[in-house]
């Protein structure tokens, strides 16, 4: 039996290299030996940081008696969801449409062809009430695919049907049009949607941080888009009580790791007071952007609101969003940066586990958590006790006596620094124990929302050492992952080799264009802009002759067979938003650069009609917000900030002279609302002596100058 997943790039497959199972990586390969075999197919799909990935692992695939009969009745394949999303994609579909849930990992039952006739998610070795074990599961598919074949080929061929209808509501919602009337008449009904969206989500957040009951994941792109509304809308004292509800309960509670810095995937309970422990570097860059936005609008809040109460709240919060944001920079740095300190070449790994040993067993969170008595040692050496309405311990309902440390409310006053020493002394506690594993695969798209997050945090945190690690980190993406002949781009790498016939998906296309872009506008002088110019020529071609955007340029066998076509690219937002609204985002931010910036990139007399295409690219591929957003306005939240830029009196800005306080200032909210800036001309002077004068523009027009950073808000609050 062949081991051909010992030097797979993927570390979820090298951890099932020693298993007796015949495991083949996914390819057109094990389809085949299916056919030939007469076998039908199992996918077992995750991802290396997956706990339950883990439990089943060692619990049915490290079986002898598992292995041997898979080998001797189906055609075994395992797939890293990360490595291929548009494979995961389309088999949750099938899950979900066959049981109603989805979930990792999925277990996937199919035909030589691919097409899905039985489909779940985690089995127990052993039966559990209604749930069959994995081995009962595996005789019964058998049992069908032996002697009940019709019946098999039939429900694969419902299946494969309904896929086609879905991708068919996908093509017609995610139509694109460029025609510049079709794009006027529906901008009223798009500033509608925003505003019906925003009135949902203040619904929505009236209790325990809102959004959904348990479990609970942060509403990142929900909460950029309020927090956007916080700082532009003429009335934003209910828009702040609803969006900091939320992000309280996010640095605050467990989501946050407040010893190690970084943030969990989601927390199990409705306080947000447990994690699950898995830490994936797109929440965390995702994070890192709003916690800047967040903490400047608190900021400004603070310094022009008229509320006592709401100023001491914003004030608070900020300087959480600081501490927080400081944090998770310094956790990627240290803890997800892959290589070694001098190396050349050095970008952002995807994920920590859950897991980690404890007493020489796997254990969920054993790298996090405290028991009462280590708390107590940690806490010994405090000058006073903090309140005990300040300081949560909530217990891990499958780890009995071990809690996770967090926060009930604001540290006040003197508390802040006891917390602080709390904090260094658990770190101390803590240090020796051994490390969750890392998957130090490189998925470009993640990178470059880490890219684009650290640029800003930079400017808004006034810290150069996040744009140091943006700039290294990109210079690693594009050496090893963009081919210097074609301009493509490999969605992942390991160890500095990136993964042959895998190219990226339209949001590994999109991320980086925006990673570029920011760094576009922190260092002008530098080749960001021209590469995100050839990034985002190779992902405009993802749009077909039919005006419709892809994920993929082509769809591979096992895919077509159950789908029927190529499908539109996702209109929904996941745990990132979709890739249409990410492309959309920079080619909007391309535009507005060129306008603030019409000499940088070179582009010369084309300058004009390219903004005009990519404004209009940008207004079709989130056309489709209107439609969601009035039920589900989380579904198309990424949509919804293209559609707030698009709407914005202000695309622009132009300015002349300024102290470099005041240049600061601008920079740090003109950074946070997504305004490139320029320098004014002739026709833009500075004022008297020098005094700054800021010249909000909109396409080619600019207003009258304002005096500061305070003046553009208003500007921007009156429309």
């Amino acid at each position: 039996m062949a081991n051909r997943l010992e030097h797979a790039s993927s570390r979820y497959l090298r951890q099932h290299a020693h298993q007796l199972v015949d495991w083949w990586s996914y390819s057109a390969e094990p389809f085949a030996e299916a056919r030939r075999r007469d076998r039908p197919v199992m996918l077992s799909i995750g991802y290396a940081a997956c706990h339950w990935c883990h439990v089943m692992s060692r619990e049915s695939f490290d079986d002898p008696q598992v292995a041997a009969y898979l080998n001797e009745h189906f055609v075994s394949i395992k797939v890293d969801r990360e490595q291929h999303p548009l494979v995961d994609d389309t088999y949750m579909l099938a899950t979900q449409a066959l049981t109603g849930a989805g979930g990792w990992p999925m277990t996937v039952f199919t035909l030589p062809d691919g097409r899905t006739f039985h489909a779940g998610t985690y089995f127990p070795p052993r039966q559990r009430g209604r749930v069959p074990s994995f081995m009962q599961v595996l005789t019964a598919v058998t049992e069908a695919y032996t002697q009940r074949r019709e019946g098999v080929e039939q429900q694969a061929a419902a299946l494969a049907e309904h896929l086609v209808e879905l991708s068919r509501g996908q093509h017609q919602m995610m139509k694109f049009s460029a025609d510049p009337a079709t794009v006027q008449d529906g901008n009223q009904a798009e500033g509608q949607a925003l505003e019906v969206a925003v009135h949902q989500w203040i619904k929505t957040t009236r209790s325990e941080g809102g959004f959904t009951p348990a479990p609970k994941f942060p509403p990142t792109q929900s909460l950029v888009v309020l927090w956007q509304q916080v700082l532009t809308h003429p009335e934003p004292g209910p828009l702040f009580d609803a969006a900091a509800t939320t992000t309280e309960e996010i640095v605050l509670g467990g989501l946050q790791d407040h010893v190690g810095g970084g943030f969990a995937r989601y927390c199990v309970d409705e306080h947000w007071a447990v994690p699950h422990f898995e830490k994936m570097i797109y929440d965390n860059a995702q994070l890192l952007r709003l916690l800047g936005l967040c903490q400047l609008a608190c900021t400004q809040l603070a310094a022009t609101g008229t509320d006592p109460a709401r100023t001491q709240r914003a004030t608070a919060l900020a300087e959480a969003c600081t501490r927080a944001a400081a944090g998770t920079a310094t956790w990627l740095r240290d803890s997800m940066l892959t290589g070694q300190s001098g190396d050349r070449h050095r970008a952002l790994a995807a994920s920590r586990d859950a897991d980690s040993l404890r007493d020489g067993q796997h254990v969920e969170g054993g790298a996090y958590t405290l028991t009462r008595e280590e708390f107590d040692q940690a806490a010994a050496g405090l000058d006073s006790p903090l309140p005990e309405d300040l300081i949560r311990l909530a217990e891990v309902a499958e780890d009995p006596g071990h809690y996770c440390l967090s926060l009930r409310r604001m540290p006040r006053g003197s508390e802040r620094e006891t917390w602080q020493r709390l904090l260094q002394a658990v770190r101390e506690l803590v240090a020796e124990r051994p490390a969750p594993a890392r998957d130090s695969k490189v998925v470009a798209g993640w990178n470059g929302l880490a890219i684009e997050a650290l640029c800003q945090a930079a400017i808004v945190f006034e810290n150069p050492g996040h744009r140091q690690l943006a700039e290294q980190v990109a210079h690693t993406v594009w050496e090893i992952h963009v081919a210097a002949a074609t301009g493509t781009l490999a969605r992942v790498s390991f160890e500095n080799q990136a993964e042959q016939g895998n190219e990226g998906t339209l949001e590994d296309y999109a991320g980086m264009a925006l990673g570029f872009a920011a760094l576009a506008l922190a260092e002008p002088s530098g080749p960001w802009a021209l590469r995100r110019d050839r990034l985002l020529e190779q992902a405009l071609s993802f749009i077909d002759e039919q005006g419709l955007a892809r994920d993929t340029r082509e769809l591979d066998p096992a895919l077509a067979a159950q789908r029927g076509q190529q499908p539109a690219a996702t209109a929904l937002d996941d745990a990132v938003p979709a890739a249409s609204s990410l492309l959309a985002r920079a080619l909007l931010l391309r535009a507005q650069h060129t306008m603030a910036v019409p000499d940088q990139d070179g582009a010369g007399p084309d300058n004009e009609e390219r903004v005009d295409r990519d404004m209009q690219a940008a207004q079709a591929l989130v056309g489709h917000s209107p439609v969601v957003a009035a039920r589900f306005p989380s579904a198309v939240a990424g949509a919804l900030e293209v559609q707030g830029l698009l709407q914005s009196p202000i695309q622009y800005l132009r300015i002349s002279g300024g102290e470099p306080r005041q240049l600061g200032a601008l920079r740090r909210l003109a950074t946070v609302l997504g305004l490139p800036v320029g320098a004014g001309d002739e026709q833009q002077p500075a004022g008297p002596g020098n005094a700054l004068r800021i010249y909000p523009c909109r396409h080619t027009t600019c207003q009258a100058p304002v005096a500061d950073a305070a003046a553009l808000l208003q500007t921007l609050r009156r429309g």
